[in-house]
């Protein structure tokens, strides 16, 4: 995994370098084929060496002599020979950039898509690596925009940097200093435009790329809206809230498209005022060129072919020019985006295993888990979500968590599984600190179903094999018996190959909480965390789940947090949460007597069930 876009650049180095080389050579070869072009007709019109007599351009003296060299290939026809021979040269040489340019694309995107292999790849890897915590800060759409549309700006700077960088200033400088040779009078019109256009580049640039940060923000939020409404796309039928729905997305992208087009507007001005400015450069080259000669003047400033040669260069400069608007585009938001790819890129995990990570093995009876006096509190002097809580779980025995919604149960699960690190006190596992403990070996002998049922698109068995990707179909099929999910999975023809679709979506909410108790049990887990995973099983069936834990999984510590009495009951310890704080604990008989709150609850359940 890279740390940032420059180490990807780094890597790359070679490629970044012999690239632009590469493009070197081509922009040589489109800087001599006009001279060689003038140097052709003038020793065609003039009796080949004999239009050297007046001569004074070493380019045109060097060319000439060169295209001497190749001898009489018509005897009788020294006009026409000079012609054939410096047009095979001329296409030998367009052959040549031809070829150098196919090696130097093959190279520009051969890297450009290795380099937003690497980002993307990276990216993910640090998203997965971060806390839940660590990713709302950020937010999982921004996250999202970042991974697709940023680093594909990253890679297309890459490409765009290889193919044009060096080339397109070198041309246009190259063009620069051959016109000044050729007539220095000309040239200086070349000299003047040159600055007016790249300044008009510039200045629309620096605006545009203003802005463009804005933008991307814009689509970060547009996503976060379209996110939502997907989610919540039944709560806002049910509510009808279709058109109060439509017109705030509506606000929002027409916010996005009054941005977009405002900067669309502002790159569109470059091609149109280069083109201007281009087109009036060149009635100057044609009038203090031309004149002259059509007036007779022996004097003239310029030869009809140096004024061809010289409108040439200019059409060169204006169509590199062009070019390096793209360039200066392309970079600009790839710089941006490169930015905001390395601001997640430098995000540092609170939660990492250290260097001398620690695994240990128990037997039953010996203490799992341990909390000593632990509190938690989600920013640094905020209220706490956990505050002084301590009670200790023996293996192979089950502990219950139970009380009211925002009690803090699903985070007391959060440090056991050590998505979170408490603010005080300590959480030990098997005797160790779990901030020492290895946290891969920790994850592979925890088995987690959390609240909200997590299935993904591929197929039952896919779903399974995340646990184990070693399990036998027997294996599967045990686990789901266990969790009664096989009463239904046996009825499908296609059986574990069964689709399983976006968020298992096909399913219902109770299938869906089954499949995910069967894949936790598959790992078959030293300790299992069960996050409210029976609330959509009918108590029979969250009992007879509960007897197959209890009988097929003796060595397994359960922890299973609900708000049915009737689920945790029979557990070695509950554990009674309000507000974040410990108010019970002990088994159901002892908190039947000790705990007030314990016994309203479990008397305002069996009233109701009794009703």
């Amino acid at each position: 995994m890279i740390s940032s876009t420059r180490e990807s650049y780094k890597r790359h180095l070679p490629a970044l370098i012999l690239g632009p080389m590469l493009k070197m050579i081509e922009a040589i070869f489109d800087l001599l084929i006009p001279l060689f072009m003038k140097a052709v007709i003038d020793m065609s019109t003039f009796n080949g060496v004999r239009a050297l007599d007046n001569e004074t351009n070493p380019f045109l003296i060097g060319i000439s002599r060169f295209l001497s060299l190749f001898g009489t290939w018509i005897p009788d026809n020294e006009n026409l020979n000079y012609a054939i021979i410096g047009g095979t040269i001329i296409l030998l040489m367009g052959v040549l950039g031809f070829s150098v340019t196919m090696i130097t694309q093959y190279i520009a995107a051969k890297t450009a898509v290795a380099c937003g292999t690497e980002v993307r790849d990276s990216l993910y890897e640090k998203i997965l690596s971060l806390s839940k915590r660590e990713r709302e800060e950020v937010g999982n759409e921004k996250l999202l925009t970042i991974l697709n549309a940023d680093s594909y700006q990253v890679q297309q700077g890459v490409l765009i940097f290889i193919r044009l960088i060096v080339r397109a200033p070198f041309v246009i400088l190259g063009a620069l200093v051959i016109s000044l040779i050729l007539n220095w009078q000309i040239g200086l019109i070349f000299v003047c435009i040159v600055p007016l256009i790249l300044f008009v580049i510039f200045y629309i640039m620096r605006k545009s790329s203003k802005e463009y940060l804005g933008i991307q923000n814009k689509l970060d939020d547009l996503s976060d809206r379209a996110d939502d409404t997907l989610e919540g796309s039944k709560v806002i039928r049910a509510f009808n809230s279709q058109n109060y729905e439509n017109k705030h997305f509506e606000e929002d992208t027409l916010d996005y498209q009054t941005k977009a087009i405002h900067v669309s507007k502002l790159n569109a001005l470059v091609n149109p005022l280069t083109f201007a400015i281009t087109s009036l450069a060149t009635a100057f080259v044609l009038l203090f060129g031309g004149l002259p000669i059509v007036n007779g003047d022996a004097g003239a400033i310029a030869s009809s072919t140096t004024i061809i040669t010289e409108v040439a260069y200019l059409s060169q400069i204006f169509v590199t020019l062009v070019q390096l608007t793209n360039v200066v585009m392309i970079l600009t938001k790839a710089n941006v985006s490169a930015k905001r790819v390395n601001s997640v890129l430098a995000l540092q995990p609170k939660i990492k295993e250290e260097k001398d990570a620690k695994t240990k093995s128990i037997e039953n009876g010996e203490d799992l888990l341990t909390f000593d006096h632990v509190s938690l509190a989600y920013k640094e002097g905020g209220n706490k979500a956990l505050e002084d809580i301590s009670f200790s779980l023996k293996k192979g025995s089950s502990l219950g968590i139970i009380g009211g919604t925002g009690s803090g149960k699903s985070t007391l699960l959060s440090l056991m599984e050590r998505f979170l690190d408490p603010s005080e006190g300590r959480v030990l596992y098997k005797g160790i600190d779990l901030k020492e403990y290895s946290l891969s070996a920790l994850r592979s002998e925890l088995g987690l179903v959390p609240q909200k049922s997590v299935l993904f698109k591929g197929t039952i068995a896919s779903n399974m094999r995340m646990a184990d990707p070693k399990a036998t179909e027997e294996e599967m099929i045990a686990a789901l018996k266990d969790s009664l999910a096989y009463e239904f999975v046996s009825h499908y023809e296609d059986g574990l190959n069964h689709p399983v679709e976006e968020s298992g979506h096909n399913y219902s909410g109770g299938q869906r909480q089954r499949l995910c108790i069967a894949r936790a049990l598959l790992k078959n887990p030293e300790m299992i965390l069960l996050d409210d995973a029976t609330s959509a099983l009918d108590l029979l069936t969250d009992k007879k789940v509960r007897e197959n834990l209890r009988d097929h999984y003796p060595q397994t510590t359960k922890v299973i947090v609900s708000q049915r009495v009737s689920t945790v009951s029979d557990c070695d310890l509950i554990l009674v949460l309000e507000g974040g704080r410990l108010i019970g604990k002990g088994n159901h008989e002892e908190l039947m007597q000790n705990c007030k709150a314990y016994r309203e609850i479990y008397e305002s359940q069996v009233r109701k069930e009794g009703e």
